[in-house]
C-alpha cells in the first residue's frame, strides 16, 4: 500500500460526503501542508482509481476538480502535477449568494452537515402519519379522481380543515378565501403578483427570508428593508420609510421569524396593524412557522385588518417534500391569486393535498405539533448552549422553531468562514444572505434540527481559536 493511499485511508475514517469530495479534500490538504510538494507528479488516473477502488470516471473527476480549484495542472499528456505557488481562485460574496444557498443546499454533492439549512431534519418529518395517509389513499377508490386537475382553489375538504385549524388561533376566515398552493413559495409569488406592478417597492424584514429577495428580483420589484429587532419590525422606521417610499406592500414574518427566531411582540403587532389601516399598506404575513409556536402566540392575522394576507404551509410541520401551502386574502385579491395560479400551474396536486387532509382529519396532527414543539424547544436549548461553548454569541434564544441567530464574539469575514466551512463539508448560512442587497452582517443562521453535530462544534471552536487573536 502506498503512503499516499495509507494517509488517505486514515483521513477517510472521519470524513463524510461523496467519495469524490473526500479524495479532493484530502489531496488539497496534503498540498497545503506541503506533504505533496510543488511540482510533484500525482498518480495517473488509472493508478488513482486502483488506489481508492473507484471508477476511472470518479478518478478523472477528482483531478478535474483539483485543476478547477487551482491546485494541479495537466502537462503535455504526461500526467498531473502540483502547481508551483498556486494562485487559488478568489471567492467573492456573489459566490455565496441566496441563489447559491438555495441551489447548493439541495444538490446530491452538498455538504454533509447542513447547519444553515431551512428545513426539518429527517427525524422530525411526520413519516408515520404520511405512510398511513398514503396507505389509506392506496386502499380507497380515490386515486383516479385525485389524478384529475381538481378545484383551482385546491381540495375543499383540506381548505375546511385549514379554516378549523386557524380558528383555534383566533384567525377567522372562510373556505372561499383560502387558496391552496405549491408550497408557501408559490403563495408568496401569487400574492406579490396580485398586489404589485413591476418596479414597485416592497418593504421587507431586514434581516429576513433570503429566497424572498430572489423572488422580488425575478418579479422586477425593489426590496427596502425595515430593521427587525427583538420586538419585531421597528415600527418607527416602518412608518418613516413607508411615508418616504409610498410602498403599497410589506412582507413580514411575525412568528418564529426566519432567520432570527423572534416572535413579534403584541404591542408591535397592534402598531403595525394601525400603520397598515391608516396608510393602506398591504401586509403579506409569511407565517409558515405558525404551527410551531404555542397556540396563544399572537400574529397580525388575528386582528380585524382587511389589509392582511396570511400565508401558511405544512412543509415545516409534516414534511418539506409535500409542497402544500395556502394563502388567505380578501375576496378581490383572492380572485387575482386564482387567476395567476391557473396561468402558472392550472391547479395544485390533489394527491399531496389529500395526504395532508388525511393527517389533519386523523386527529394526530395536533398531538404531533405538541411533540414537535417540545423537541424544538429542547433542541433550541441544547444547540444554543453548544454554540456559546464554541465561542459564539447568541442573539436571542427563541421559544422554539428551527433557527438560532448567532455570531462569533469577534469581527471576522463571514464569507471566509463560509468558504472554509464548505471545504470542510459544512454548509453555513452567513447573515448577509438574509439582508436586502446582501448588506454586511456578522451573523449566521443555524438550524437547530441540523446543527447538533460534533463536527460543526469542533469547526466553530477551531475558527474561534484561530481567528480570535488576528
Amino acid at each position: 500500500m502506498s503512503l499516499f493511499h495509507s494517509a488517505f485511508l486514515q483521513s477517510k475514517s472521519s470524513a463524510k460526503g461523496p467519495i469524490t469530495n473526500q479524495i479532493v479534500h484530502f489531496i488539497q490538504g496534503e498540498i497545503e501542508k506541503g506533504h505533496i510538494a510543488s511540482g510533484d507528479r500525482l498518480p495517473s488516473i488509472r493508478m488513482l482509481a486502483d488506489l481508492y477502488s473507484v471508477s476511472h470516471v470518479t478518478a478523472a473527476s477528482v483531478y478535474n476538480k483539483l485543476s478547477e480549484n487551482g491546485y494541479i495542472k495537466s502537462k503535455n499528456r504526461s500526467g498531473y502535477y502540483v502547481i508551483k505557488n498556486p494562485v487559488l481562485p478568489s471567492c467573492t460574496q456573489s459566490s455565496f449568494n441566496p441563489d447559491w444557498l438555495l441551489q447548493h443546499a439541495y444538490e446530491d454533492t452538498s455538504p454533509h452537515t447542513k447547519a444553515g439549512g431551512g428545513w426539518l431534519s429527517e427525524q422530525q418529518i411526520f413519516t408515520s402519519s404520511i405512510q398511513k395517509s398514503l396507505k389509506n389513499i392506496a386502499q380507497s377508490n380515490l386515486i383516479p379522481s385525485l389524478m384529475e386537475y381538481g378545484d383551482p382553489a385546491g381540495l375543499r375538504p383540506l381548505r375546511t380543515a385549514i379554516r378549523n385549524l386557524l380558528e383555534r388561533r383566533n384567525i377567522h376566515t372562510i373556505e372561499n378565501s383560502i387558496t391552496l398552493t405549491h408550497g408557501a413559495s408559490q403563495a408568496l409569488e401569487l400574492s406579490l403578483r396580485a398586489c404589485t406592478q413591476p418596479g414597485d417597492i416592497v418593504l421587507v424584514d431586514d434581516p429576513g427570508y433570503c429566497n424572498l429577495y430572489l423572488l422580488l428580483q425575478n418579479l422586477n420589484l425593489r426590496a427596502v428593508g425595515i430593521p427587525y429587532t427583538k420586538e419585531g419590525p421597528d415600527t418607527d422606521a416602518l412608518l418613516e420609510i413607508q411615508h418616504q417610499t409610498k410602498a403599497q406592500v410589506m412582507v413580514t414574518t411575525s412568528v418564529l421569524h426566519n432567520p432570527t427566531g423572534i416572535c413579534t411582540s403584541l404591542d408591535n403587532i397592534h402598531k403595525i396593524n394601525e400603520i397598515s389601516k391608516k396608510t393602506g399598506l398591504i401586509l403579506i404575513e409569511d407565517n409558515i412557522f405558525l404551527d410551531l409556536a404555542p397556540i396563544r402566540q399572537p400574529c397580525l392575522s388575528q386582528g380585524n385588518n382587511n389589509n392582511v394576507i396570511h400565508i401558511g404551509s405544512f412543509s415545516k410541520t409534516i414534511g418539506p417534500g409535500l409542497r402544500v401551502g395556502y394563502v388567505i386574502a380578501p375576496t378581490a385579491i383572492t380572485q387575482k391569486i386564482l387567476s395567476y395560479k391557473m396561468s402558472i400551474s392550472l391547479t395544485t396536486p390533489q394527491i399531496n393535498e389529500m395526504i395532508v387532509h388525511n393527517i389533519l382529519k386523523s386527529g394526530l396532527y395536533i398531538s404531533h405539533l405538541s411533540d414537535l414543539r417540545e423537541q424544538l424547544f429542547q433542541n433550541q436549548k441544547k444547540v444554543s448552549n453548544a454554540l456559546k461553548s464554541s465561542g459564539l454569541e447568541v442573539y436571542n434564544r427563541p421559544m422554539g422553531g428551527l433557527f438560532i441567530w448567532a455570531r462569533f464574539a469577534f469581527n471576522i469575514s463571514p464569507l471566509k468562514i463560509t468558504q472554509i466551512a464548505a471545504e470542510n463539508n459544512i454548509l453555513l448560512a452567513p447573515g448577509y444572505l438574509f439582508r436586502p442587497n446582501q448588506a454586511p452582517s456578522q451573523w449566521f443562521r443555524f438550524n437547530v434540527t441540523l446543527s447538533d453535530k460534533a463536527e460543526l462544534y469542533t469547526f466553530l471552536k477551531n475558527m474561534t481559536r484561530i481567528y480570535s487573536h488576528t
